[in-house]
């Protein structure tokens, strides 16, 4: 036999040595998959939200800004 064959019976018999899992086992990959689901879920919207109130601001700011120029501009005309 060489190396080969060897590393192949080898992955024959850990793979035979695997039990199914039980429903308790299951269960609990299921409820980690939706754990999992739900905390990617959330930061994305998190960011979403995030990202949408930066561009308020940013939009209030550069308001404030226009109107406190016009607001100077109309007061040294004067």
């Amino acid at each position: 036999m060489n190396a080969y064959e060897i590393e192949q019976i080898e992955k024959d018999v850990r793979a035979s040595f695997r039990l199914p899992l039980a429903f308790s086992e299951w269960g609990d990959i299921e409820r980690r998959a939706r754990e999992e689901r739900a905390r990617v879920l959330g930061g994305g919207i998190a960011r979403v939200f995030a990202a949408a109130w930066a561009k308020v601001t940013t939009l209030g700011r550069g308001m404030r800004t226009t109107a406190a120029d016009c607001t100077s501009a109309r007061l040294h005309h004067s």
